[in-house]
């Protein structure tokens, strides 16, 4: 007995495309679509050629937007020859550390050599020079005075000519104040002047934690 031909349908772009991109419109159905077994391979294959069209478009698209979300911000423009900066290390027993350096030179797209201002070579005949890459460089922070820290304040303490992250544990009298260290869980007493507000920079811009 011969199948009862199907009456051709629309297809709903819509449907293979992930919510929130880009929305399509429905197509209309064809004037005048092929009766029988062979209208219905033919919908069949249209259909499967649209599906995989559809996915390999929001495939592509979904992997250009992350790749622009995971750029980082950070160009060859920002840290050119002279820049003052600051350098942070993955190093064991310095993190969480930041020292202040200068840009020799670009050696990458986004790889520098720089100079530190305090470190030295072993033999203490020059300053170190290192090549860092953007994840471990940063400009130096903005001054941000304050006429005193809170308790819970986190702070960069200047110790072993670096800044330090700590947090306030206690205030003292005299613009003096003990900080805690996270990483070596110790406490050290601290002048006012040489502490700074604590500041993160991300994406191209300095922020300040919320203070507790």
């Amino acid at each position: 007995m011969p199948r009862k031909p199907r009456k051709a349908k629309a297809f709903n772009f819509s449907k293979c495309l992930t919510p929130g991109l880009i929305p399509m419109p429905e197509m209309p159905p064809p004037s005048s679509p092929p009766q029988g077994p062979l209208g219905e391979l033919i919908e069949e294959v249209g259909e499967l050629f649209i599906l995989i069209l559809c996915g390999v478009f929001a495939a592509l698209f979904m992997s250009s937007d992350s790749s622009l979300q995971n750029d980082p911000i950070v160009t060859n423009d920002i840290f050119t020859k002279g820049a003052l900066v600051e350098v942070s290390s993955d190093e064991e027993g310095f993190h969480g550390s930041w020292f202040a350096a200068t840009v020799v030179e670009s050696v990458g797209k986004h790889k520098f050599l720089i100079e530190y201002k305090s470190l030295r070579t072993e033999d203490d005949a020059a300053f170190l020079r290192e090549e860092v890459d953007n994840l471990h460089i940063r400009p130096q922070p903005p001054e941000n005075v304050g006429d005193r820290f809170k308790q819970l304040d986190e702070v960069d303490a200047l110790y072993n000519d670096g800044w330090w992250i700590g947090v306030i544990s206690k205030v003292l009298g005299g613009s003096r104040y003990i900080v805690y260290f996270k990483e070596t869980c110790e406490e050290l007493e601290y002048q006012h002047s040489e502490l700074r507000l604590h500041q993160d920079w991300i994406d191209g811009k300095w922020f300040i934690p919320s203070r507790v």
